[in-house]
């Protein structure tokens, strides 16, 4: 028999030495539960279908990634769509005393820096079917929309939020590319029942004249 660490050993335990050090040159194999760039103690998404009434894009945006389609709206841009590992770098989450935090740090979200196309303290998110929630204080026309954060797929909610240090002060249904009606908000309202909170959904207009609460 092949004395350990030789001979015929060597053979054996090499490929798997070698599998070991490419796995940790690329980021893997990791540890169960964890995702590259998650905070430490943050849960990871959401897994389980728990909304089926979702809303697809309009399709009047479905050239907006190309700036030479004449079908763009957009025309000479390009629009931003993430990919899975970047949507998980804005996704945030309610942690047990109901405040808002991201993923990527566990640091308490807030709105206040952010900007919309409709006014300035609000981000923009989406919510899929399984009820992750994604979130951009960050939103250029022509660049980075809803859109951006779904990738392009179909949503179970989308619009604005208001957060100040963690607390969810109210979200609202603005999203040109989805236009959410009352049906996909409702999902938006479970979710954050679901999670101890209930802050006031607003329709598309959000609080100020003309809006109306759907959920409160």
């Amino acid at each position: 028999m092949a004395r350990r660490g030789g001979g015929g050993g060597a053979g054996i335990f090499k490929p798997i030495l070698n599998w070991l050090r490419k796995g940790r040159r690329s980021g893997g194999p990791s540890t169960p539960g964890r995702t590259p760039g998650r905070g430490p103690g943050t849960p990871g998404p959401h897994t389980t279908n728990r909304y089926p009434r979702q809303k697809p894009m309009l399709d009047k945006y479905k050239h907006e990634t190309d700036p030479n389609h004449p079908a763009n709206p957009f025309p000479g841009r390009s629009v931003r769509r993430l990919n899975d590992q970047e949507r998980e770098a804005h996704r945030v989450f309610i942690d047990g005393q109901g405040n808002m935090r991201r993923a990527r740090d566990g640091s308490l979200y807030d709105t206040n820096q952010g900007s919309s196309a409709w006014g300035g303290g609000r981000a923009i998110f989406v919510m899929d079917g399984r009820g992750n929630i994604y979130a951009s204080n960050h939103h250029a026309v022509g660049q980075f929309h809803h859109s951006s954060l779904a990738g392009g797929h179909p949503v179970a909610a989308a619009g604005e939020l208001s957060v100040t240090n963690g607390r969810v002060n109210y979200a609202t249904a603005a999203s040109g590319h989805y236009q959410p009606g009352p049906e996909h908000m409702s999902n938006l309202a479970q979710e954050f029942g679901r999670n101890g909170i209930r802050p006031p959904i607003w329709d598309f207009h959000g609080p100020t004249p003309g809006g109306r609460p759907m959920f409160s």
